[in-house]
């Protein structure tokens, strides 16, 4: 009886040890738990703040791209109408020699100012009218009137040629204008175009870059969660196993109480049993029977 006592007293004691391991081990849990919960907001709080970011930058990408595309559109179409007048020019430019040419040309041969070609065509045909002239002095003066009237004609077509000319050179200028501010205007887009590309890049390697950092915060918040699960789990177990560690050390108190109480029985019926042998002994009183017959005092 006394090796199942101790038995009993060391295992009470192991249980009871263990029983206080436990309820440590839950209460750092716990406490692990709640600093993995505070941990896990400011997590989110910070993965929320790079989502936000995340969406702007998204947005001021968005935004680029298409005046990104609308800048190489206007550059298409500023080009192209660029190239349409430079083709114009050309075709111009070339009318305009055309036309100086025969200017020149009619220029040289009526050196003779128009005034003066008409004057003495009214004095030709002021002759044919009141002088008496002969047939062949008739003919010459009607020869010379056309032969000035032709020179007039060739100094009025070099005046049309000259005014054509420089209506094409006036023309020519105002394209050639036009061609100097649509390339300044290209240059120019194509400068912010520069800019823009490179914005593009900053804003698309800033995407990344928070992406990145939003995908690990991501993570670290899974994994943190995952850890409160593995706290909450241990701590469903261990709480179990502290319900079954309790119930385990009550029955080993009242083991232990039983396996006192019948030493303690045994070792009064042994008292007894030595009184029976005294000589004087008469009878045993009731509870000396009780004993004897191994009822507790409590029964």
């Amino acid at each position: 009886m006394s090796n199942s006592l101790s038995a009993l007293e060391e295992r009470a004691e192991s249980v009871a040890r263990e029983l206080h391991e436990v309820r440590e081990t839950i209460k750092m849990l716990k406490e692990k738990r709640l600093k993995l919960v505070s941990e896990l907001e400011e997590i989110r709080k910070k993965k929320n703040a790079l989502l936000e970011n995340l969406r702007k930058i998204r947005s001021q990408f968005k935004q680029s791209v298409g005046e990104h595309k609308a800048l190489v559109a206007g550059l298409k179409k500023l080009v192209e109408e660029r190239r349409s007048l430079i083709d114009e020019l050309r075709a111009i430019k070339e009318l305009m020699q055309n036309k100086k040419n025969t200017y020149q040309t009619l220029v040289q041969e009526v050196k003779i100012p128009i005034t003066t070609v008409k004057h003495k065509i009214e004095e030709l045909e002021w002759r044919l009218q009141t002088s008496v002239l002969t047939l062949e002095e008739e003919k010459e003066v009607i020869r010379k009137i056309q032969a000035y009237n032709s020179l007039i004609k060739r100094a009025l077509n070099a005046r049309k040629e000259r005014e054509e000319y420089l209506e094409l050179r006036a023309l020519y200028l105002s394209l050639k204008s036009r061609i100097s501010e649509l390339t300044s205007k290209i240059s120019e887009i194509k400068k912010l175009l520069n800019e823009k590309s490179n914005e593009i890049v900053e804003l698309k390697n800033r995407i990344n870059a928070c992406l990145s950092e939003y995908m690990g915060v991501k993570n670290l918040l899974e994994n943190k969660k995952k850890e409160i699960s593995e706290c909450d789990n241990n701590i469903v177990f261990l709480t179990s196993k502290l319900t079954a560690l309790r119930q385990e050390y009550n029955n080993l108190i009242t083991s232990i109480a039983k396996e006192k109480e019948k030493a303690l029985l045994e070792s009064k019926r042994r008292f007894i049993m030595a009184k029976t042998n005294e000589p004087n002994k008469k009878r045993y009183s009731l509870e000396e029977l009780k004993i004897l017959h191994g009822v507790s005092e409590e029964e």
